[in-house]
This record gives structure tokens, C-alpha cells and sequence, in this order.
């Protein structure tokens, strides 16, 4: 029994000794902590409830953000202005007066004036 224990504690001991986070780290973000070791590699250590992880920064490519389209069509119809978006729930289409535009629908016709331009 005593050969379990002592074989046991020696594990739980060596297996808190490699999940530590490094003295030296920055945290860059709430539990992910950055690492640049005596050879210039940066480490990236992570706190999950399963312990440390320990990776490369380098592992993780960037992520990619394509580059959307206005979700809303805009069309002037002379004295009204014509929107359209597709929403979940299918296509949604409506007019508004030139004068009786709210600020959303303001911000709407100047973005779509200026993605046009481009």
C-alpha cells in the first residue's frame, strides 16, 4: 500500500513540475501566456482545466478574414432609397424617403457610396 502511495505522490510531483507557466511570462490574453525562451523561441503556454498547454507561436497560422461585401444592397430610386438584406429568416426589402432617413439608413447609403467609389 505504502508502494502505491509513494509511487502515486512521485507522479502527481513530477506531473505539476511540466505544468507550469514560466516566470518571465507576459499575459496576453485572459489564461494565454507568452514566452521567449534563452534560444529566441516564443512560447505560447495556455491555462485550460486540464493543466498547461505549451506550443509554438509559430504553430498557429493567423487567422484569415475574408473580406465581406455590405450585407445590405442599396438602390436610388430619385426621391427614395431602396434597401435590401438577406437575413435568416429570408429576403428583406425596404423604402425610405430621402428626407425621412434614419441614422442606420444614413450610414447605410454613405457606406454604400463609398464601396461604390472603390
Amino acid at each position: 500500500m505504502r508502494r502505491v502511495l509513494a509511487v502515486g505522490l512521485l507522479c502527481a510531483v513530477c506531473g505539476l513540475a511540466g505544468d507550469r507557466i514560466p516566470k518571465g511570462a507576459k499575459e496576453v490574453e485572459p489564461f494565454v501566456y507568452s514566452y521567449t525562451d534563452a534560444q529566441g523561441n516564443k512560447w505560447m503556454y495556455r491555462q485550460t482545466p486540464f493543466g498547461v498547454t505549451k506550443y509554438q507561436a509559430s504553430d498557429v497560422p493567423a487567422p484569415k478574414m475574408p473580406e465581406q461585401a455590405s450585407p445590405v444592397t442599396v438602390t436610388d430610386l430619385g426621391d427614395t432609397i431602396r434597401f435590401e438584406r438577406t437575413t435568416p429568416f429570408g429576403h428583406a426589402v425596404w423604402t425610405s424617403k430621402k428626407s425621412a432617413l434614419t441614422a442606420d439608413e444614413k450610414i447605410l447609403l454613405e457606406t454604400a457610396a463609398t464601396t461604390e467609389k472603390k
